[in-house]
Protein backbone atom coordinates (compact mmCIF):
# COMPACT_ATOMS: atom_id res chain seq x y z
CA UNK A 1 0.00 0.00 0.00
CA UNK A 2 0.92 3.50 0.10
CA UNK A 3 2.11 3.67 -3.36
CA UNK A 4 -0.09 6.17 -4.86
CA UNK A 5 0.53 8.49 -1.72
CA UNK A 6 4.54 7.39 -2.55
CA UNK A 7 4.28 8.96 -6.19
CA UNK A 8 2.22 11.89 -4.86
CA UNK A 9 4.75 13.16 -2.86
CA UNK A 10 7.51 12.87 -5.39
CA UNK A 11 5.46 14.59 -7.64
CA UNK A 12 4.45 16.94 -4.95
CA UNK A 13 8.63 17.84 -4.00
CA UNK A 14 9.43 17.42 -7.96
CA UNK A 15 7.15 20.95 -8.04
CA UNK A 16 7.82 24.52 -8.31
CA UNK A 17 5.46 25.10 -5.02
CA UNK A 18 6.98 26.21 -1.55
CA UNK A 19 6.13 25.47 2.34
CA UNK A 20 5.65 22.42 4.06
CA UNK A 21 4.06 18.71 3.06
CA UNK A 22 2.44 17.20 6.03
CA UNK A 23 2.51 13.49 5.78
CA UNK A 24 -0.43 11.88 7.96
CA UNK A 25 -1.08 8.86 9.34
CA UNK A 26 2.29 7.28 8.78
CA UNK A 27 2.77 4.75 11.96
CA UNK A 28 5.72 2.10 12.92
CA UNK A 29 8.11 1.11 9.81
CA UNK A 30 6.15 3.02 7.29
CA UNK A 31 7.39 6.21 7.61
CA UNK A 32 11.05 4.53 6.40
CA UNK A 33 9.76 2.81 4.08
CA UNK A 34 8.37 5.46 2.09
CA UNK A 35 11.43 7.16 2.37
CA UNK A 36 13.25 4.41 0.66
CA UNK A 37 10.57 4.81 -2.16
CA UNK A 38 11.45 8.78 -2.60
CA UNK A 39 15.05 7.84 -2.63
CA UNK A 40 14.97 5.42 -5.45
CA UNK A 41 12.08 7.65 -7.22
CA UNK A 42 12.60 10.86 -6.42
CA UNK A 43 15.36 11.98 -7.83
CA UNK A 44 16.76 14.53 -5.01
CA UNK A 45 20.31 14.79 -4.29
CA UNK A 46 19.91 14.85 -0.82
CA UNK A 47 17.19 13.68 1.83
CA UNK A 48 17.94 14.58 5.82
CA UNK A 49 15.86 13.13 8.06
CA UNK A 50 15.13 14.58 11.61
CA UNK A 51 13.80 12.47 14.74
CA UNK A 52 13.05 13.25 17.91
CA UNK A 53 15.93 11.68 19.72
CA UNK A 54 19.15 9.40 18.65
CA UNK A 55 16.98 5.74 19.63
CA UNK A 56 14.30 6.54 17.22
CA UNK A 57 16.56 7.94 14.48
CA UNK A 58 18.35 4.44 14.70
CA UNK A 59 15.54 2.46 14.75
CA UNK A 60 14.55 4.46 11.57
CA UNK A 61 18.49 4.16 9.91
CA UNK A 62 17.99 0.21 10.50
CA UNK A 63 14.46 -0.01 8.84
CA UNK A 64 15.96 1.94 5.48
CA UNK A 65 19.54 0.13 5.21
CA UNK A 66 17.15 -3.85 6.01
CA UNK A 67 15.00 -2.23 2.93
CA UNK A 68 17.68 0.00 0.44
CA UNK A 69 20.60 -1.35 2.07
CA UNK A 70 23.51 0.83 3.69
CA UNK A 71 25.32 2.67 0.10
CA UNK A 72 23.67 5.44 0.08
CA UNK A 73 21.92 5.52 3.25
CA UNK A 74 23.85 7.02 5.99
CA UNK A 75 23.62 7.67 9.83
CA UNK A 76 24.78 11.18 11.54
CA UNK A 77 24.99 10.25 15.59
CA UNK A 78 26.10 12.70 18.27
CA UNK A 79 29.85 12.95 18.57
CA UNK A 80 29.52 12.13 22.45
CA UNK A 81 29.62 8.91 24.35
CA UNK A 82 26.59 9.64 26.38
CA UNK A 83 25.05 13.57 25.75
CA UNK A 84 27.18 16.26 24.95
CA UNK A 85 26.86 18.15 27.96
CA UNK A 86 29.59 15.42 29.51
CA UNK A 87 31.76 16.06 26.70
CA UNK A 88 33.11 12.89 26.23
CA UNK A 89 33.69 12.35 22.79
CA UNK A 90 33.25 8.86 20.89
CA UNK A 91 35.34 7.66 18.33
CA UNK A 92 33.53 5.52 16.40
CA UNK A 93 30.79 8.12 16.22
CA UNK A 94 32.99 10.45 14.92
CA UNK A 95 33.82 7.95 11.84
CA UNK A 96 30.20 8.48 11.45
CA UNK A 97 29.54 11.85 10.83
CA UNK A 98 33.40 12.97 9.24
CA UNK A 99 31.96 10.08 6.67
CA UNK A 100 28.80 11.81 6.39
CA UNK A 101 30.73 15.13 5.40
CA UNK A 102 33.00 13.65 3.03
CA UNK A 103 30.08 11.87 1.19
CA UNK A 104 28.30 15.03 0.74
CA UNK A 105 31.71 16.99 -0.34
CA UNK A 106 32.49 14.35 -2.72
CA UNK A 107 29.16 13.20 -4.48
CA UNK A 108 28.65 13.97 -8.25
CA UNK A 109 25.69 15.34 -9.46
CA UNK A 110 23.31 12.99 -10.60
CA UNK A 111 24.18 10.45 -8.29
CA UNK A 112 22.31 8.43 -6.54
CA UNK A 113 20.18 10.09 -3.86
CA UNK A 114 22.22 10.16 -0.44
CA UNK A 115 19.60 10.10 2.49
CA UNK A 116 21.27 10.60 6.13
CA UNK A 117 19.08 10.10 9.39
CA UNK A 118 20.39 11.82 12.18
CA UNK A 119 18.59 13.45 15.85
CA UNK A 120 18.32 16.80 16.91
CA UNK A 121 21.01 16.64 19.11
CA UNK A 122 23.34 14.98 16.79
CA UNK A 123 22.08 18.17 14.73
CA UNK A 124 22.34 20.44 17.10
CA UNK A 125 26.58 19.70 17.25
CA UNK A 126 27.93 21.71 14.58
CA UNK A 127 30.71 20.61 12.68
CA UNK A 128 33.73 21.60 10.90
CA UNK A 129 33.62 23.82 7.48
CA UNK A 130 33.52 22.48 4.22
CA UNK A 131 36.59 24.45 3.27
CA UNK A 132 38.38 22.95 6.27
CA UNK A 133 37.27 19.84 5.40
CA UNK A 134 38.15 19.85 1.15
CA UNK A 135 41.59 21.49 2.63
CA UNK A 136 42.68 18.61 4.70
CA UNK A 137 41.32 15.86 2.79
CA UNK A 138 43.29 13.67 0.16
CA UNK A 139 41.60 11.84 -2.14
CA UNK A 140 43.48 9.27 -3.47
CA UNK A 141 42.57 7.34 -6.73
CA UNK A 142 44.05 3.90 -8.14
CA UNK A 143 46.23 4.51 -10.92
CA UNK A 144 47.57 7.81 -10.18
CA UNK A 145 51.55 8.65 -9.00
CA UNK A 146 52.20 9.49 -5.83
CA UNK A 147 55.52 10.01 -4.01
CA UNK A 148 54.91 7.61 -1.03
CA UNK A 149 57.53 9.85 0.92
CA UNK A 150 55.78 12.76 0.21
CA UNK A 151 52.61 10.95 1.32
CA UNK A 152 54.06 10.04 4.47
CA UNK A 153 55.42 13.60 5.35
CA UNK A 154 51.83 14.90 4.67
CA UNK A 155 50.02 12.12 6.68
CA UNK A 156 52.28 13.13 9.49
CA UNK A 157 51.68 16.69 9.14
CA UNK A 158 47.81 16.05 8.96
CA UNK A 159 48.37 14.08 12.46
CA UNK A 160 48.16 10.49 11.53
CA UNK A 161 50.82 8.04 13.46
CA UNK A 162 52.78 5.95 12.19
CA UNK A 163 52.53 2.44 13.55
CA UNK A 164 53.85 -1.01 12.69
CA UNK A 165 50.20 -2.38 11.96
CA UNK A 166 47.41 -0.29 11.88
CA UNK A 167 44.29 -0.78 14.33
CA UNK A 168 42.55 2.78 15.15
CA UNK A 169 41.69 6.09 12.91
CA UNK A 170 44.73 8.37 12.49
CA UNK A 171 47.02 5.74 11.93
CA UNK A 172 49.56 4.62 9.07
CA UNK A 173 51.78 2.28 8.42
CA UNK A 174 54.28 1.92 5.67
CA UNK A 175 55.60 -1.49 4.22
CA UNK A 176 58.08 -1.83 1.35
CA UNK A 177 55.32 -0.88 -1.43
CA UNK A 178 52.32 -1.16 0.75
CA UNK A 179 50.74 1.83 3.05
CA UNK A 180 47.68 1.10 5.58
CA UNK A 181 46.02 4.34 6.61
CA UNK A 182 42.79 4.73 8.81
CA UNK A 183 41.27 7.56 7.74
CA UNK A 184 38.37 9.14 9.82
CA UNK A 185 35.96 9.00 7.02
CA UNK A 186 35.54 4.69 7.42
CA UNK A 187 35.03 2.40 9.31
CA UNK A 188 37.36 0.18 7.75
CA UNK A 189 41.32 1.24 7.29
CA UNK A 190 42.51 1.33 3.95
CA UNK A 191 45.53 -0.50 1.82
CA UNK A 192 47.22 1.34 -0.89
CA UNK A 193 49.72 -1.05 -3.22
CA UNK A 194 52.33 0.72 -4.86
CA UNK A 195 53.90 -0.26 -8.27
CA UNK A 196 56.81 2.05 -8.22
CA UNK A 197 55.05 5.29 -7.35
CA UNK A 198 52.04 4.58 -9.28
CA UNK A 199 48.84 3.21 -7.01
CA UNK A 200 48.19 -0.20 -8.28
CA UNK A 201 45.67 -1.17 -6.17
CA UNK A 202 43.62 0.34 -3.05
CA UNK A 203 41.29 -2.09 -0.93
CA UNK A 204 39.83 -2.24 2.54
CA UNK A 205 41.01 -4.71 5.02
CA UNK A 206 40.02 -5.76 8.29
CA UNK A 207 41.53 -4.86 11.20
CA UNK A 208 41.90 -8.30 12.96
CA UNK A 209 42.57 -10.51 10.36
CA UNK A 210 44.60 -7.76 8.39
CA UNK A 211 43.49 -9.33 5.24
CA UNK A 212 42.16 -7.22 2.40
CA UNK A 213 38.42 -6.83 1.77
CA UNK A 214 36.85 -4.98 -1.03
CA UNK A 215 38.58 -3.27 -4.04
CA UNK A 216 37.96 0.17 -4.29
CA UNK A 217 38.77 2.93 -7.17
CA UNK A 218 39.18 5.89 -5.07
CA UNK A 219 38.83 6.64 -1.25
CA UNK A 220 39.22 9.98 0.80
CA UNK A 221 42.02 9.96 3.71
CA UNK A 222 40.52 12.32 6.11
CA UNK A 223 42.68 13.48 9.76
CA UNK A 224 40.38 13.82 13.16
CA UNK A 225 38.77 17.07 11.99
CA UNK A 226 38.01 17.53 15.75
CA UNK A 227 41.51 18.84 15.74
CA UNK A 228 41.44 21.17 12.96
CA UNK A 229 41.45 24.69 13.61
CA UNK A 230 38.82 26.21 11.34
CA UNK A 231 34.99 27.65 11.28
CA UNK A 232 32.12 25.44 12.56
CA UNK A 233 29.58 25.21 10.83
CA UNK A 234 25.75 23.68 10.83
CA UNK A 235 25.53 19.89 8.86
CA UNK A 236 22.66 21.91 7.10
CA UNK A 237 25.44 23.98 5.28
CA UNK A 238 26.80 21.23 3.38
CA UNK A 239 23.57 20.06 1.65
CA UNK A 240 22.79 20.41 -1.86
CA UNK A 241 20.41 22.88 -2.67
CA UNK A 242 17.71 20.92 -3.81
CA UNK A 243 18.04 18.56 -0.72
CA UNK A 244 14.55 17.17 0.66
CA UNK A 245 13.99 17.92 4.88
CA UNK A 246 11.64 15.21 6.11
CA UNK A 247 11.64 16.05 9.65
CA UNK A 248 9.17 14.37 12.45
CA UNK A 249 8.50 17.12 14.13
CA UNK A 250 10.03 20.80 13.41
CA UNK A 251 9.14 22.75 16.50
CA UNK A 252 9.93 19.43 18.59
CA UNK A 253 13.44 19.40 16.97
CA UNK A 254 13.78 23.51 17.86
CA UNK A 255 12.99 22.84 21.09
CA UNK A 256 15.42 19.47 22.09
CA UNK A 257 17.83 21.85 20.39
CA UNK A 258 17.40 24.86 23.32
CA UNK A 259 17.62 22.52 25.58
CA UNK A 260 20.87 20.63 24.87
CA UNK A 261 22.58 24.26 24.39
CA UNK A 262 21.20 25.03 28.21
CA UNK A 263 22.63 21.36 29.19
CA UNK A 264 25.97 22.38 27.96
CA UNK A 265 25.67 25.78 29.40
CA UNK A 266 24.82 24.34 32.80
CA UNK A 267 27.49 21.54 32.63
CA UNK A 268 30.29 24.31 31.59
CA UNK A 269 29.81 26.51 34.61
CA UNK A 270 29.50 23.63 36.77
CA UNK A 271 32.73 22.44 35.38
CA UNK A 272 34.61 25.78 35.69
CA UNK A 273 33.24 25.79 39.75
CA UNK A 274 34.70 22.41 39.99
CA UNK A 275 38.10 23.62 38.75
CA UNK A 276 38.47 26.64 40.97
CA UNK A 277 37.44 24.44 44.02
CA UNK A 278 40.02 21.55 43.21
CA UNK A 279 42.28 22.63 40.97
CA UNK A 280 44.62 19.75 41.41
CA UNK A 281 42.50 16.70 41.87
CA UNK A 282 41.07 17.34 38.37
CA UNK A 283 44.95 16.62 36.45
CA UNK A 284 43.76 12.59 35.90
CA UNK A 285 40.16 13.45 34.66
CA UNK A 286 39.18 12.80 31.51
CA UNK A 287 39.66 16.15 29.28
CA UNK A 288 36.26 17.12 28.66
CA UNK A 289 35.50 18.96 24.99
CA UNK A 290 32.07 20.79 24.90
CA UNK A 291 30.58 21.30 21.94
CA UNK A 292 30.11 24.24 19.41
CA UNK A 293 26.04 24.34 19.39
CA UNK A 294 23.57 25.63 16.22
CA UNK A 295 20.94 27.80 17.84
CA UNK A 296 17.34 26.88 17.43
CA UNK A 297 16.48 30.33 15.82
CA UNK A 298 19.64 29.48 13.11
CA UNK A 299 18.06 25.49 12.67
CA UNK A 300 14.45 26.88 11.68
CA UNK A 301 15.78 29.73 9.67
CA UNK A 302 18.00 27.27 7.42
CA UNK A 303 14.88 25.08 6.94
CA UNK A 304 12.93 28.06 5.49
CA UNK A 305 15.95 27.12 2.37
CA UNK A 306 14.93 23.87 1.71
CA UNK A 307 11.59 21.74 1.04
CA UNK A 308 10.27 20.31 4.31
CA UNK A 309 8.41 17.04 4.74
CA UNK A 310 6.77 16.89 8.42
CA UNK A 311 5.90 13.41 9.20
CA UNK A 312 4.84 14.12 12.92
CA UNK A 313 1.48 13.69 14.82
CA UNK A 314 0.66 17.02 13.25
CA UNK A 315 1.95 19.73 11.17
CA UNK A 316 4.05 23.07 12.25
CA UNK A 317 1.66 25.54 11.05
CA UNK A 318 -0.56 25.29 7.95
CA UNK A 319 0.72 22.64 5.36
CA UNK A 320 1.02 23.56 1.80
CA UNK A 321 0.15 20.53 0.78
CA UNK A 322 -1.00 17.33 3.16
CA UNK A 323 -0.83 13.73 2.05
CA UNK A 324 -2.65 11.60 3.75
CA UNK A 325 -1.49 7.41 4.73
CA UNK A 326 -3.93 4.40 6.12
CA UNK A 327 -1.57 2.89 7.88
CA UNK A 328 -2.66 1.07 11.41
CA UNK A 329 0.16 -0.52 13.89
CA UNK A 330 0.74 -4.32 14.03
Amino acid sequence: GGVAQTKALIKELAGKRTGNVFLQGLRASSAPLLFCGVAQNGGKPCILIILNDQEEAAYFYHDMVQTMGDQNVLYFPSAFRRAAKYGQKDDASEILRTEVLSRLTTAEPGADTLVIVTSADALAEKVVSKSSLEDKSIRISVGETLDREQLQSLLLELGFNRVDYVYEPGQFALRGSILDVFSFSSEYPFRLDFFGDDIDSIRHFSVDTQLSTEKKDSVVVVPDMDKVEGAQVSLMDFLPADTVLAVKDLLLTADRMTTVSNEVADQESLAARMRQVNASATDNAEPVEMPHLLKAEDFLRKTTDFRVVEFGNKPTGVASATITFDTTPQ
